[in-house]
């Protein structure tokens, strides 16, 4: 900075410039290093000397005015620059800056730098008041309601009200002069939450409009943050009515082709079911005409009636179906290692699968153990298997895979390389008599989904539309392992013992009264659960079993299960049905009843009677 003298002298001479100028003088060296400040900034500045020169100057100027000064230095010819910033009393201000640059002494470079503030200031004041003035009008016009709502969920600013009403007439108020009291409430819960948690509260209430007519809003609260703690939350409130009309409407129609579809399946399903009971009812009435006629000539038929009873099998298993169908048949799980389920049932899915169709299955390394009814379960593999063989006319694979899926759940997956099903397809696939690709049409999936159901499982199909389609079997896993059991010995199918019938169906009842008289029972008969309770109250001691009908007029059977079990509640009962519906409660087995479907054989019926009454022991395991 060169000796005294010369500091003196330089100071002198901006003080003299200065005198002559309406603004501040300051002498910077090469590195904008002041040297010296003069005048009311160097007071405003503090201590400026030795300080960079960017540490003076506003933000947004900075970088301006660093690059005058290096210009200057740089083009060692005087720069000029102008910029307009606001005060510290918040007035606008333009400021007019010459850098000066010359050779100090020793040579090196300084410069002086003359900033002069114009006298064209204005005050923001007004322009302050117009652009309030236009955020008023835009919050004003804004299609949604605003307001400011305090602690006390009051009103503390609207941006509008509506016809009839004045500002005063809202602010001081809250919110349960405006809404129900369920919407109330839930703003309460809304405000509240929001100065709690300081973040962004929604939800959906119902308010009346202008005409008093109830519409819904979509409410939206937001914290007002100036300090740590809010004191206001903002509430916006939009008008959602036409949304929500449109979505309902949107439900109606999916709702409408829903059931449409729904009764399209019902009507292929009743085609399809009534084609093939036909078709039995002839082989049953032709095959017990000719029997007839046989027995007219004093022969034996019994060829036609093997051949009836076969054809009465067939229905059974139709009617099963079409239970599985509408998720209403009720299967017999009992525990089972998948793994080896599987594995026995390849050499029934191979008659099903041509040769020109490889079928594989890779059996997993650990036991995996599910709840099934082996023969409902053999009856999805084989329709899962007919599905595949019919996607692939020509040929291909089917692989079958199992893995567990976390802790309790195990999939299952059938794989084929035949045609792909259309995506918008994969759900309607599982629909009575639905063809997805043009093949498999009949019962099969829906079928199989049924049964599927019935074990507390699900199925899925997974295809892209081209190739190959995977179906995804789950079934709830066991974990906990159970002990050996010993087959109990052939059953004697004779006993003895008081038995009570309760069937509506008088030609079934004479049946069961036939098939139990002829097994060595006594039998009392009833036609509905009413009767059944009343004849039950007359001989409470001496009946050792009830075989009670599911569905049956005046008192179905579980009503009367339950009125008998007030009279002894140690009764065995039985229950038969040919359509469970919802009757009897999921866990009836649990509570020590049985259920037999119809129809069944006399050997088992007679069989369950027989376990009950007089059951075979099993042997004792234990020394």
């Amino acid at each position: 900075m060169g000796e005294l003298l010369d500091e003196a002298f330089w100071r002198s001479l901006c003080r003299a410039l200065e005198s002559t100028i309406d603004g501040s003088v300051s002498c910077i060296d090469r590195q904008r290093r002041i040297l010296y400040l003069s005048g009311s900034r160097a007071n405003a500045s503090g201590e400026a000397v030795g300080k960079r020169l960017e540490e003076l100057v506003p933000p947004l100027e900075r970088g301006a005015v660093v690059s005058c000064v290096e210009r200057a230095f740089q083009s060692r010819e005087p720069q000029r620059l102008e910029y307009e910033s606001i005060s510290a009393d918040g007035r606008w201000r333009r400021s007019s800056v010459r850098v000066v640059p010359f050779e100090g002494p020793g040579g090196g470079q300084l410069a002086l730098q003359i900033t002069t503030a114009t006298a064209k200031e204005r005050d923001l004041a007004p322009e302050v008041e117009r652009d309030r003035e236009f955020q008023r009008q835009v919050i004003e016009h804004l299609p949604d309601f605003v307001a400011v709502m305090d602690r006390q969920h009051r009103f503390v600013w609207v941006n509008r009200v509506v016809p009839g009403l004045t500002a005063a007439d809202v602010i001081g108020r809250t919110v349960e002069a405006f809404v129900t009291p369920e919407g109330a409430a839930r703003s309460h819960a809304a405000m509240d939450a929001a100065f709690a948690t300081l973040s962004t509260q929604h939800y959906e209430i119902e308010a009346p409009n202008v005409d008093g007519v109830l519409t819904w809003v979509a409410v939206r609260v937001l914290p007002i943050t100036t300090t740590s703690l809010a004191q206001y939350v903002l509430l916006i409130s939009t008008d959602i009515t036409e949304r929500r009309r449109a979505a309902q409407a949107l439900r109606e129609k999916e709702d409408q082709l829903h059931r449409a579809q729904q009764l399209e399946s019902v009507g292929q399903l009743a085609g399809g079911i009534a084609h093939d009971f036909n078709n039995l009812l002839q082989v049953i009435e032709g095959t017990l005409s000719f029997a007839r006629d046989g027995m007219r000539r004093g022969e034996l038929p019994i060829e036609d009636v093997e051949q009836a009873l076969r054809a009465t099998e067939r229905a059974g298993e139709l009617t099963s179906r079409l239970l599985a169908v509408g998720r209403q048949s009720r299967v017999a799980p009992q525990r089972v290692e998948l793994g080896a389920l599987v594995e026995q049932e390849m050499r029934m899915l191979r008659r099903v699968i041509p040769e020109n169709i490889e079928l594989s299955y890779d059996k997993p390394a650990t036991p995996i153990f599910v709840a099934v009814d082996a023969s409902s379960f053999e009856q999805v593999l084989i329709n899962l298997c007919v599905r595949a063989r019919d996607a692939m006319p020509q040929g291909g694979k089917v692989q079958l895979q199992i893995a567990a899926e976390g802790h309790d759940q195990v999939m299952l997956s059938l794989s084929d390389t035949g045609n792909g099903i259309p995506p918008e397809n994969l759900t309607r696939i599982f629909e009575p008599f639905f063809a997805a690709n043009g093949a498999g049409f009949g019962l099969g999936l829906a079928v199989a989904a049924g049964l599927m159901a019935a074990h507390g499982g699900d199925i899925t199909a997974h295809s892209d539309g081209r190739r190959g389609t995977t179906m995804k079997l789950r079934l709830p896993r066991i974990i906990d392992a159970a002990p050996e059991s010993v087959s109990p010995s052939e059953l004697a199918l004779h006993g003895t013992g008081l038995i009570l019938v309760a069937e509506d169906e008088d030609l079934v009842r004479a049946q069961v009264v036939r098939m139990l008289s002829r097994a060595g029972y006594a039998v009392l008969q009833a036609s509905n659960g009413e009767k059944a309770v009343e004849m039950f109250t007359e001989h409470a001691d001496h009946v050792d079993l009830v075989l009670l009908d599911v569905v049956m007029p005046v008192l179905d059977g579980w009503r009367a299960y339950q009125r008998i079990l007030e009279l002894r509640p140690a009764v065995k009962v039985i229950f038969t049905t040919g359509y469970a519906a919802n009757v009897l409660p999921p866990d009836f087995a649990a509570r020590g009843a049985r259920l037999l479907s119809k129809p069944y054989k006399r050997q088992d019926l007679l069989a369950e009677v027989r376990a009950l009454l007089a059951p075979v022991e099993q042997p004792d395991l234990h020394p």
